[in-house]
């Protein structure tokens, strides 16, 4: 059992560690409307379309993992999208992204 864990511990940290060095390693501009993210609904419009763009250049950083892409993918999105909403430092954005984490 000892044996089985560690073995999946391992291959998990294998898996995950690309993951947390892709998503650290590139900047990209965002385009977006700053007008428009100072309403709720317009918030939530520019939300897509940043979260877009994210996803679209975090599935091409990690494009050649042949092995953990899925998670990858998912951690450097998360991580982007953290970034991306705290610099543009938008209170309506900021709640968007909030109630989307919270899912």
């Amino acid at each position: 059992m000892k044996r089985s864990l560690i073995a999946a511990a391992l291959a998990a940290t294998l898996i995950a560690a690309p993951a947390f060095a892709a998503s650290d390693t590139f900047e990209m501009p965002i385009s977006y409307d700053r007008d428009a993210v100072a309403t709720p609904e317009g918030a939530k419009a520019q939300y897509q379309i940043i979260r877009s763009q994210v996803a679209e250049r975090c599935a091409t950083e990690n494009a050649d993992m042949a092995i953990g892409h899925t998670f990858a993918n998912t951690i450097c999105t998360t991580r982007t999208m953290d970034k991306a909403v705290k610099s543009i430092d938008s209170p309506q954005l900021t709640q968007v992204h909030a109630a989307r984490k919270a899912r």
